[in-house]
């Protein structure tokens, strides 16, 4: 499969993503590569996106089967994939992840913009969030995380819940414009692939972003003022976060009369801030009018580990596939995803939901790939090529930790049917 150098496919995933790519089509019309992936019919039909797939409603690891072939033909032929959506939602706590998968097993860079559930919405969200950040963290060769209690200033309770929503969707609507810029920059002023990895490919990292935008004379100046009070900068008692970073991610993107002078401002600004250790990596994406307004994104991360970028699926000079670094391996890291389970709390045992004898947390999906050999011939499949799943465990839907059961006839309606009916999901077989 061919890819272009420039494609890249930016996916909304669930409502919080839907939305997303809407804000982005309403204020940037001229936007291509946007696809809308949802099992919400009403939000898909209300979106002005073009391109969408609906996910049956239900359980989503059927969803997902049914949508599988459909995500890889629509991604197919790109670069980039880049994922957006909100993490605490069964839906898109299971879809982020195993579209993640997908796109990476097709040879695609993959990277993600995800938002964190308040904590108003209770633990069982909260926890089933963590572990799918986790996942994505393993998969993704970067992800943007956004923490909406550190994005409401730590004092959710004095805003309005709709305002408190809205400004997360803005804010994912910001990261998803910075990754894009990044992957767009080109000539002597530009952020690499693996610039991008370095500072956001790490598991168990925090991310710290901040963005601005202005126009007039001082247009630089005012954008980088309004970037650096972003909450997402700060860290508690610590002040910026730029400070705890090794690498500092700096975007320009905007009028097309931006000056050298200028960037050497801006950036020695940050390096007050930073200290003489951190490493500044500039990208300028100047496509806009002379004397339009400008953006400026600063992206950077503290703690965590750089993991190691996965690869995609590749051959050998016999032309069979190489077991290796396949993301069907035994010891890829893709299907290594997803083994641990969060500590128990309230003296309760967390179970995989499997009993001994049954496939765990690492049944397979089947997933088509195409491995090739150098000479562009296809390779002879030595035996079934199967997808990792995820190892989430499904909560209660209840938005509130300490609300009260939807109780039905004594059956507790908030349990997935599959569940409650203790219904066995068995993956279809392709011929």
């Amino acid at each position: 499969m061919s890819t272009s150098p420039s494609r890249r496919i930016l996916v909304g995933i669930g409502n919080a993503g839907v939305t997303v790519l809407d804000l982005l089509s309403v204020e940037y019309p001229g936007m291509t590569g946007l696809l809308a992936v949802n099992n919400d019919p009403d939000s898909l039909n209300a979106s002005i996106v073009r391109d969408k797939i609906e996910v049956p409603e239900g359980d989503p690891g059927e969803g997902f089967r049914v949508i599988d072939d459909e995500f890889g033909r629509t991604v197919e032929g790109a670069s980039a994939v880049i994922l957006c959506g909100g993490l605490g939602g069964e839906t898109g706590s299971f879809l982020l992840p195993a579209l993640a998968i997908r796109a990476k097993s097709a040879g695609l860079t993959t990277m993600a913009c995800v938002g964190m559930p308040f904590s108003f919405e209770g633990k069982h969200k909260r926890d089933l969030a963590e572990r799918a950040l986790e996942k994505l963290q393993e998969i993704c060769d970067a992800v943007v995380v956004i923490g909406n209690d550190q994005l409401s200033g730590g004092s959710p309770s004095i805003a309005a819940v709709g305002e408190a929503f809205v400004l997360s969707d803005r804010t994912l609507l910001a990261a998803l414009l910075a990754l894009t810029g990044m992957l767009s920059t080109s000539g002597p002023v530009k952020i690499t692939r693996t610039d991008i990895h370095h500072v956001l490919g790490k598991t168990g990292a925090i991310t710290h972003f901040g963005f601005g935008k202005a126009e007039g004379s001082n247009r630089l100046h005012e954008a980088l003022e309004r970037a650096l009070k972003s909450p997402l900068l700060t860290l508690p008692g610590k002040g910026s976060a730029l400070k705890e970073s090794s690498m500092i991610l700096l975007l320009l993107r905007g009028a097309k009369d931006i000056y050298f002078a200028e960037v050497q401002a801006v950036v020695g600004k940050i390096e007050q801030i930073a200290g003489d250790n951190c490493q500044i990596k500039v990208g300028v994406h100047a496509d806009g009018p002379l004397g339009s307004a400008l953006e400026l994104y600063l992206l950077a991360s503290s703690g965590g580990t750089v993991r190691k970028p996965a690869k995609p699926s590749e051959s050998n000079e016999t032309g069979e596939p190489n077991s290796a670094i396949s993301p069907i391996s035994p010891i890829s890291p893709v299907s290594q995803i997803g083994t641990k389970l969060p500590q128990p709390s309230r003296g309760e045992e967390i179970s995989s939901g499997h009993s001994e004898g049954e496939k765990g947390a690492d049944e397979l999906f089947p997933v088509q790939t195409k491995p090739t050999s150098k000479s562009g011939k296809k390779a002879a499949a030595t035996s079934k090529q199967m997808q990792g799943t995820l190892a989430l465990d499904t909560y209660q839907r209840g938005r509130f930790d300490k609300s009260e059961p939807t109780i039905v006839e004594g059956e507790d309606l908030d349990i997935p049917t599959f569940l409650r009916k203790g219904i066995k999901l068995n993956p279809p077989t392709r011929k």
